[in-house]
């Protein structure tokens, strides 16, 4: 992280001149993958290559054999999936969509602000380079292929091939328009259909080494409703990898991005989402119903795209991993190097990670609930905390709203603190304000849910008392979770040292602990080495002691003068904490003879019914309506089967459940939740949420 002061509006201009001519302006987009006219694949070569790849043809010769059927049918099959795949790219349509979104853009944004410093060095290589380009943004947002496309078509560079889910396939007419704007479509999960795979494997191959556009995925798979780094998904960069694993293009640079929004135009569903009600279907006419932001001019704020350095593929390969091929035609990408460079680019993700200043106010709106709940925040006693954990977090490296360079006056950006809180809260007066009294105060956000919607909700179904609080809470944490990418590992630090006066190996073990089982949760390597976890430690120590969160006294470790902070930190973390803790409990009090299997859904409905019921005990492990989040459970699972205590039954969907080491992890779990027993919670301002009256979801909903 870092501040860097070469973000542009690409708003400003637009503001002033015409949108038609700028959209119909002579272009030569400039192609990335610069490729001989005869490498170079239409459409229709693309898919024939793809039908005459040798793994292909030998897959369609099998299917045929097995079904007893001519190889003809097979391979139409194979066409058709081809043809529902590929892309289509074409400028006019790019032009049109692109007059709409500009448009759509002015109206709802104050600015989208662009760190063009590596895209223009970019941009230089890529006309002297013949290596093959692929962004890799962060996945925060519908709205995220969107604004990569418009930014890549603001600087006169081609719109790139870009992965698609097969949700924007089915959309009527939008879906074809996506097509044109180089739209790829590939199904949700397809390991069970061979020739989907290799059909799939080949349209990739001929994209990366004979097309001259770059491709765009989102390595974490899917959209973070949570607004933090997710684990990398590995299947489409393995195939994208195996171009240069078998040289056949000399090298892949890949240029991570991190998108960070003010206000994600699908917050208002992320709460609901996190805990199992199931998002809208993807359809043209939500499409045109979530017009609706067109209302209220400008309410969503403010949009960052951090372009960082690329990352080159050759990198992650060395001679050993080169010669494989050359000994073996048939030989396999190794999975360290896959795995390697996807969290690279989550590392990338995170380091450039723009800070924007309504997450600083809902860290410390968070920490205020639980340390303060009955004295709110005065405008004053915010601006003076704001400060504080600003000059913080820079010192820890942040980028905190960098100011931009292409304005014409100061009132561009920001001048004081106090500017910054006052716009931030007027983009989010939804969710926070101050009262009459001159108070903070969150909004009661919960609208009423149909009934439909409640017969399909992933987990249990959760009591309105519940939803009511939940829903603001979880709201806010929306926003607080975006500064995870600079405090996961010192949380867990400080947590971890859950008494005044710890032994130093015992707290370097329970940080050791605590990083293996949060490990998925925070997209950090689960196999990480002991020695490398240790040494993270001591490294986020040498942090809290210089902050006086804590002191090193001999061999021990006592509490240091900085309570404020320390408390916070232990406050961020502890939904998480508690989740991990309440899905161990839920599997070790299972009972076969009473209960349903043990699968993956029952497993999260009965740790959120679980969950549910400890938040309204006193003295109880869950403090945080943010520990009833669906997404917790299902990361608390994988990292549970990482460590053993859990194991997947072959060829079913049930898990094998080990209660002794399920009852270690619980003990320790226990030692930690137990003592960092709060002031206060969210329970405590019920009766204070300000009732805001907005029907906008229920349309939604």
């Amino acid at each position: 992280m870092g501040d860097n002061c070469e973000y542009v509006d690409l708003l400003v201009d637009r503001r002033k001149t015409s949108d038609f001519l700028w959209v119909s302006r002579p272009m030569d987009p400039l192609a990335p993958h610069r490729l001989p006219p005869e490498m170079k694949y239409t459409r229709t070569q693309a898919i024939e290559a793809a039908l005459d790849n040798p793994r292909v043809v030998f897959t369609v010769d099998t299917l045929a054999a097995a079904r007893a059927v001519d190889k003809t049918v097979i391979r139409r099959e194979a066409r058709e999936m081809l043809e529902e795949m590929a892309s289509k790219a074409h400028l006019p349509t790019v032009r049109w969509i692109g007059l709409l979104v500009v448009k759509v853009l002015k109206r709802i944004l104050l600015s989208f602000r662009v760190n063009q410093k590596y895209l223009l060095e970019i941009r230089e290589d890529m006309k002297h380079s013949d290596v093959q380009y692929v962004y890799v943004p962060s996945h925060r947002s519908y709205l995220d292929f969107v604004l990569m496309s418009y930014l890549l078509f603001t600087f006169d560079m081609a719109l790139p091939n870009i992965a698609s889910g097969m949700d924007f396939y089915r959309m009527k007419v939008v879906g074809e328009l996506l097509r044109k704007t180089g739209a790829f479509y590939l199904r949700r999960s397809f390991t069970a259909d061979q020739l989907y795979k290799e059909i799939f494997k080949a349209y990739v191959a001929s994209l990366v080494e004979n097309s001259d556009r770059a491709i765009e995925f989102f390595i974490e798979g899917t959209r973070s409703r949570s607004q933090k780094s997710i684990a990398p998904k590995y299947g489409l960069l393995g195939m994208i990898l195996e171009a240069v694993f078998q040289s056949h293009v000399p090298d892949i640079q890949f240029v991570p991005i991190s998108i960070t929004y003010d206000r994600p135009l699908e917050e208002s569903l992320f709460s609901y989402e996190l805990l199992g009600v199931p998002k809208p279907p993807e359809s043209t006419s939500g499409l045109f119903k979530s017009l609706s932001i067109l209302r209220e001019q400008q309410a969503h704020g403010h949009i960052y795209f951090n372009v960082a350095p690329p990352i080159s593929a050759k990198k992650f390969m060395d001679y050993n991993v080169r010669r494989m091929t050359v000994l073996s035609q048939n030989a396999k990408l190794p999975t360290d190097v896959v795995k390697n460079l996807a969290f690279e680019i989550i590392e990338s993700h995170k380091k450039n990670t723009i800070i924007i200043p309504f997450n600083l106010i809902a860290v410390l709106f968070n920490e205020r609930v639980h340390s303060h709940p009955s004295s709110p925040y005065s405008f004053d006693g915010l601006l003076q905390d704001y400060c504080w954990l600003k000059g913080i977090m820079k010192r820890m490296g942040a980028t905190i709203f960098p100011k931009i360079d292409n304005g014409e006056d100061e009132s561009s950006y920001r001048k004081s603190e106090k500017d910054e809180i006052k716009e931030s809260l007027n983009v989010h007066k939804n969710l926070l304000s101050f009262d009459s009294n001159n108070s903070l105060t969150l909004h009661e956000t919960y609208r009423d849910i149909k009934s439909e919607k409640l017969r399909n909700v992933r987990g249990h179904t959760l009591e309105e008392r519940t939803m009511k609080i939940a829903i603001p809470a979880i709201n806010l944490c929306i926003y607080v979770n975006p500064t995870f990418a600079l405090f996961t590992k010192v949380t867990m630090a400080a947590v971890a040292i859950h008494t005044p006066d710890m032994l130093k190996e015992c707290a370097r073990e329970k940080y050791i602990f605590l990083r293996k089982l949060l490990s998925n949760e925070f997209a950090l390597p689960a196999d990480d080495c002991t020695d490398t976890i240790a040494n993270e430690w001591t490294h986020e120590m040498e942090f809290l002691i210089n902050a006086d969160c804590f002191e090193f006294e001999d061999n021990r470790i006592i509490y240091g003068t900085n309570e404020k902070f320390r408390l916070l930190l232990c406050n961020l973390i502890s939904p998480f904490v508690s989740a991990v803790c309440v899905t161990c409990l839920t599997l070790y009090h299972w009972d076969n003879a009473t209960m349903e299997d043990p699968t993956d859904k029952n497993i999260l409905k009965e740790s959120q019914r679980r969950a549910e019921t400890l938040l309204f005990h006193d003295d109880s492990l869950v403090h945080h309506p943010y520990t009833l989040s669906l997404d917790l459970y299902s990361s608390t699972l994988v990292s549970l089967t990482s460590s053993g205590a859990i194991n997947s039954i072959p060829n079913q969907p049930n898990y094998d459940i080990d209660r002794p080491k399920l009852s270690s992890i619980i003990v320790e779990l226990e030692k930690i939740l137990l003592s960092r027993q709060s002031s206060g919670s969210y329970l405590d301002i019920g009766p204070t949420l300000i009732h805001h009256a907005d029907n906008t979801l229920q349309a939604k909903l």
